[in-house]
């Protein structure tokens, strides 16, 4: 944030200081523990974890030790390590955090975001999914405006690109496509491949009511592990239902993290006011392996500067 003086700062880091408190609260009302990220996190694995992350905007330091660290650029990479040099991954483990990022932007100057997330480690994957987006939605819905929250699986294509054994590179240009939405560059690269599957010629049409993009999608499963991806979906769009929170939550299939690690649900929340995501997150079971004991793992970053942003603007025009 950019202040016009420091009465202003002071005012809006008070304000940003109780809704930290407030999400805080929350967080320790529903079984969570505050954790402290480390600074430092060594560059290698943090590039082995985030392969799509842009390394230009990585902050890097170089260690005593002639090691080279990145300034925290991503928490939940930065606590699993914390976390497993000393869990032993029973019971479930439940912490949040309350940090900051850096990162390069193209000026070269250093920028700061201000994070609030949650971890679930070891718990029930259907019940964690449950809590951990019942979660997003009451933090999203603390803004005040209309939101939404868009939900995928990073599963149903991870598995599909499986099943078709692509060339890593005609995989990444496809999965870069759908990222940026373009029907069209995707349509010209399936015909240069000649890649008739329905999947890819619908993918942008898989999304919308829950239900609905459920059904489209099971027309096009073609492995059991996709059908065990809408199955999972199926299950959190009944709950939802019962609950009269599906009118907030919006599917999309082609919904691809910006972060490699996710190998489940993942989530964006929006609101009606700012295009950015202000809160996003996933379930990522796999990347805990590398620690040395495969846990079910899912958790969500809040963007707090975007939050303190909307609810000052909404305080303003109340």
């Amino acid at each position: 944030m950019h202040f016009r003086n420091i009465s202003q700062e002071l005012e809006v880091t008070k304000f940003k200081k109780n809704i930290e408190r407030e999400i805080e609260n929350y967080f320790e009302s529903k079984g969570f523990s505050i954790i402290e990220p480390r600074l430092f996190q060594n560059y290698d694995d943090f590039i082995l974890s985030n392969l799509r992350k842009d390394s230009s905007k990585i902050v890097k330091i170089l260690g005593g030790d002639s090691n080279i660290y990145t300034l925290r650029s991503d928490i939940t990479t930065n606590i699993l390590e914390q976390i497993f040099s000393k869990w032993e991954g029973e019971p479930p483990l439940k912490v949040y955090y309350n940090s900051k990022i850096y990162k390069n932007e193209s000026s070269g100057k250093l920028l700061q975001n201000y994070q609030m997330g949650i971890e679930s480690l070891g718990d029930n994957i259907l019940s964690a999914d449950e809590q951990i987006i019942e979660m997003a939605l009451s933090v999203m819905g603390t803004l005040g405006e209309s939101y939404i929250l868009e939900l995928g699986s990073s599963k149903f294509l991870d598995e599909y690109f499986r099943e078709m054994d692509l060339k890593p590179i005609d995989e990444l240009e496809i999965r870069s496509l759908i990222i940026k939405k373009n029907r069209d560059g995707l349509r010209a690269k399936l015909k240069s491949l000649q890649i008739q599957h329905t999947i890819l010629n619908k993918i942008f049409d898989m999304q919308g009511d829950m239900g609905e993009t459920i059904k489209l999608a099971k027309s096009c499963e073609i492995n059991e592990e996709m059908k065990r991806a809408l199955s999972s979906l199926e299950y959190l769009n009944k709950l939802f239902l019962s609950k009269g929170l599906v009118h907030r939550i919006k599917l999309d299939l082609s919904m691809i993290q910006d972060i490699d690690y996710y190998d489940g649900i993942i989530f964006k929340g929006f609101c009606q006011s700012i295009p950015t995501k202000i809160l996003s997150g996933g379930r990522y079971d796999k990347s805990t392996e590398k620690y040395g004991k495969k846990v079910p793992a899912i958790g969500f970053m809040i963007d707090m500067d975007l939050i303190t942003r909307i609810r000052m603007e909404g305080k303003g025009n109340g």
